[in-house]
C-alpha cells in the first residue's frame, strides 16, 4: 500500500473509528503521512506523562497481526485496534480507537470498577511481585519490537546464594527489593528494568550515548553497595554488571551480554561493559 492508498483507506477509517493514527513504536511518536514532526507522543492522547505498561502496538510490532484492547480515559472507555503495516520499508502499526457508549458491555460493573480491573490486571501482568520491576513477560511482549535500544545490560547480585543461606529467605528478599528501589533511583523514567529470573535483572537503555550508558552503570553498582538493611546490619551487597553497547536484536544483545556478566563475575563486582558485535566472546 503507497502512501496516496493508506491515506484514503484512513479516511474511510474515520467513518466509524473516533481516532485513526499511524504509530512509530519506536520513537513512541504519532507518525504523519507527510513526515512532519510535531513531537506528539502516542500515549498523550490517553493524557498519560510515558508510554502505556500493556502497549498493544509494541505487543502489535513484535507480533505482527491484528490485536485489539480496551483503554481508558478517567471513566470513559475505548476500543482500541492495531495492525502492523509497513510504508516503504518503515514499520509502523495502524491504531484505530472507537469509544463505548454501550453499558451492556460492562454488565453489572460500572464503567469505574471496570476500568479498575483492567488496570490491576496491566500490573499484575507485568510486574514481578515481589520487587515491582518490570517482569520477563513483558520482556517478551513488550520490548523485544524496539530498535533504538542501545544500551543493555544483565546485572547480578554477587553471592546472592550465601545471602539466602546465612541471613535467611527473607533478607534475601529485602535485599533483593531495595536493589530494585535503588536501581530505579538511578535510572530515566524512558529506561527499564527487568526481573529476568531469580537475582538477575536486565536493565535497558534507549537512546543513550556511551559515556552515559557507563557513568549509570557504576552509579547503580555504587549505590547498591550503600545499601544497609536495617533489620540485617551485617549484610552487605554488591552486583557484578555486563553490559552492551549498540543497536542490535535484544535476544541477541541479552545473549551477548549474558556471556559479558559472565566475564565480569570472575573478579567480582565488577562492571564490564563491550560493543556490540554479535560476536563479542567466543
Amino acid at each position: 500500500m503507497d502512501k496516496k492508498e493508506l491515506h484514503s483507506f484512513m479516511e474511510e477509517l474515520k467513518k466509524v473509528f473516533d481516532v485513526v493514527r499511524l504509530i512509530d513504536v519506536n520513537e513512541h511518536h504519532v507518525f504523519h503521512l507527510d513526515q512532519h514532526k510535531d513531537n506528539a507522543c502516542c500515549f498523550g492522547v490517553w493524557n498519560k506523562n510515558e508510554r502505556c505498561t500493556n502497549c498493544i502496538s509494541a505487543r502489535t510490532m513484535i507480533r505482527k497481526e491484528r490485536m485489539t484492547k480496551f483503554e481508558f480515559i478517567d471513566d470513559d472507555a475505548y476500543l482500541v485496534m492495531t495492525q502492523y503495516i509497513e510504508l516503504d520499508g518503515k514499520p509502523l502499526i495502524l491504531e484505530m480507537v472507537a469509544k463505548i457508549d454501550d453499558n451492556v458491555l460492562f454488565g453489572a460493573f460500572s464503567q469505574h470498577e471496570f476500568a479498575h480491573a483492567i488496570e490491576h490486571f496491566n500490573r499484575k501482568l507485568y510486574r514481578d511481585t515481589l520487587t515491582g520491576a518490570y517482569n520477563r513477560q513483558y520482556y517478551n511482549d513488550q520490548m523485544k519490537g524496539f530498535t533504538n535500544i542501545n544500551g543493555f545490560a544483565v546485572l547480578d547480585v554477587d553471592d546472592f546464594k550465601n545471602i539466602n543461606d546465612t541471613f535467611g529467605h527473607h533478607a534475601g528478599d529485602q535485599a533483593l527489593r531495595a536493589i530494585v528501589s535503588t536501581t530505579l533511583g538511578q535510572m530515566r523514567k524512558s529506561d527499564r528494568m527487568i526481573r529476568y529470573g531469580g537475582d538477575e535483572f536486565l536493565l535497558l537503555f534507549q537512546d543513550i550515548e556511551k559515556d552515559a550508558f557507563e557513568s549509570t552503570l557504576h552509579k547503580i553498582q555504587d549505590a547498591i553497595c550503600q545499601i544497609k538493611i536495617q533489620d540485617y546490619p551485617d549484610l552487605h551487597i554488591s552486583v557484578s554488571i555486563g553490559g552492551i553497547f549498540g543497536k542490535g536484536n535484544l535476544d541477541k544483545m541479552l545473549l551477548e551480554a549474558d556471556k559479558v556478566l559472565y566475564e565480569a563475575k570472575k573478579e567480582k563486582p565488577q562492571i564490564l561493559v563491550f560493543p556490540f558485535t554479535e560476536q563479542v566472546i567466543k
